[in-house]
């Protein structure tokens, strides 16, 4: 099993309807109603995606640093981590938790 960790920047739409968190090192973002909502997405994204290119790249490129990205954005910067098992089985479902911010 390995463990990835990226820096996504969460951000609130003009509307304050939603939430969508961008992970700039890899090109995909996701988004939900809440921030707890947008980040449970974006750890299943991640994971989902992480798994893809192992078994298509065999290999993702490494992450950028938190402290690099949190002085570029004026945002909030969260850190996703996925577990993927190699492609033998399935990821574990993501556990329901509360985010404070």
């Amino acid at each position: 099993m390995q463990q990835f960790v990226f820096p996504a920047v969460l951000y609130q739409d003009s509307e304050n309807r939603g939430y969508t968190i961008v992970f700039h090192d890899l090109n995909i973002c996701t988004e939900g109603d809440s921030v707890e909502d947008a980040f449970l997405r974006a750890k299943d994204f991640l994971s989902v995606y992480c798994r893809c290119a192992m078994e298509y790249n065999g290999e993702i490129e490494p992450a950028t640093r938190y402290v690099d990205v949190q002085t570029e954005s004026q945002n909030i910067v969260l850190l996703v981590d996925a577990e993927v098992d190699d492609g033998k089985q399935d990821a574990k479902p993501t556990q329901r938790f509360t985010l404070d911010i």
